[in-house]
């Protein structure tokens, strides 16, 4: 068995995904294909626009063997502790020779070097650093900043200064960071050059973004994405009933309950920002409202929407940190029918597999918190995208 890896959220699976998964596959040379993907919530802090179950068979069908669950204290995480969680789960998977994903800028090389400048930064970086943190700028764009400036003096690193603020190259970066920490440096990168820029709106394009047809579904424009995304999942898109903003209402219902100490308990909620929270829900009536009252050049639109998620789901900073000490759990979502070997070969590397919901009670004791925190976002991902379609069990394909 030679395994490629994928990191993902598939939020749909488009045209593009399966371009990319292809790819994956013929350019490594691989014969085994295993997702890793975000379940009911995503990494800027959105619901999941179909299920996870849904989201599994698309890719099954498209070619991936195996697609596991990314746990959700990881899927609405920051991108180094995204990447964390991702690789925590590949570090149990069997015979991973390879992690695949995409780039804007395409070259394995370069991400490995920005990799290596970030894991060792110099002092005069840190500097620069710093300083762009204390004129307002978010982490993402301070770093960016800080290594263009260092570049002026350093020019060997100009080429890397260029490509940390895009999401796919910075993400691709801290996965790279995350196999170095858990000594998993032997497993080979790939990457396929985006060409679609990933907040583009626009359907005409070959390979639109998700991002795009998530939009083209909200607006009910559905024929503009016929062609764009496989069959089947084009079939599960035409059953949502888009109506009311569910999600946001929830989000803000309970960032006004919460009481300005407690909310400084919550992850990520740090540097004072628990009291701009509370300042923003005064006369806020809706969420949307509430993001623009609290938002700045540090604090992101994905950051904000991110904490709203962890007050609903009340992860703590403290729960949070028990959980990275946690081993890791494989919670299987589909599985091609004829790779029975595959999940066979995941059992022998870890008793923590579950193939449906109730196998809860076999694993580790102190993980089923968190196993029942992906149920419980499922379950609100039904409300959010008022489907009665839930699924409790691995998928064969």
């Amino acid at each position: 068995m030679k395994t490629v890896a994928i990191i993902c959220e598939y939020n749909p699976f488009t045209n593009g995904h399966l371009l990319h998964m292809r790819a994956a596959k013929e350019e490594t040379g691989a014969d085994t294909v295993i997702c890793i993907m975000s379940g009911s919530f995503t990494q800027r802090g959105d619901a999941a626009v179909l299920d996870k179950y849904q989201r599994a068979e698309i890719a099954g069908r498209c070619g991936a063997d195996m697609v596991v669950e990314l746990p959700l204290i990881y899927a609405v995480s920051p991108a180094d502790n995204f990447a964390y969680g991702a690789i925590k789960i590949l570090s149990v998977l069997p015979e991973v020779k390879y992690l695949s994903f995409g780039s804007e800028c395409g070259d394995t090389a370069l991400l490995r070097k920005a990799a290596n400048f970030l894991a060792d930064e110099p002092d005069l970086y840190k500097e620069y650093l710093a300083s762009f943190q204390s004129e307002g700028y978010s982490f993402p764009k301070s770093r960016s900043l800080a290594l263009k400036k260092y570049a002026d003096t350093f020019p060997e690193y100009a080429d890397i200064s260029e490509i940390l603020e895009k999401p796919n190259n910075a993400l691709a970066i801290s996965y790279i960071r995350a196999l170095k920490n858990a000594g998993l440096e032997d497993i080979e990168l790939h990457t396929v050059k985006r060409e679609t820029d990933y907040n583009g709106l626009n359907c005409d394009e070959e390979y639109p973004s998700a991002t795009a047809v998530r939009l083209a579904v909200k607006e009910n424009r559905l024929n503009d994405i016929e062609d764009k995304v496989p069959p089947l999942c084009y079939n599960f898109l035409k059953e949502i009933k888009t109506s009311g903003t569910p999600l946001g209402d929830l989000c803000l219902y309970k960032m006004k309950d919460i009481s300005g100490y407690d909310l400084e308990n919550y992850y990520d909620v740090n540097g004072g920002l628990h009291n701009r929270l509370k300042l923003a829900t005064l006369n806020a009536v809706t969420f949307e409202q509430f993001l623009e009252n609290a938002k700045t050049k540090k604090y992101t639109m994905a950051r904000l929407k991110r904490i709203s998620l962890y007050t609903l789901f009340d992860i703590t900073q403290k729960m949070y940190d028990d959980a990275a000490e946690l081993p890791p759990y494989v919670y299987v979502l589909s599985l091609n029918r004829n790779r029975k070997d595959i999940l066979a070969e995941t059992n022998k590397l870890t008793s923590n597999v579950l193939v449906k919901y109730s196998d809860i009670d076999k694993v580790d004791k102190r993980l089923r918190y968190l196993i029942k925190l992906d149920f419980k976002a499922q379950g609100l991902l039904n409300i959010v995208n008022r489907s009665n379609y839930f699924n409790r069990k691995m998928i064969l394909v």
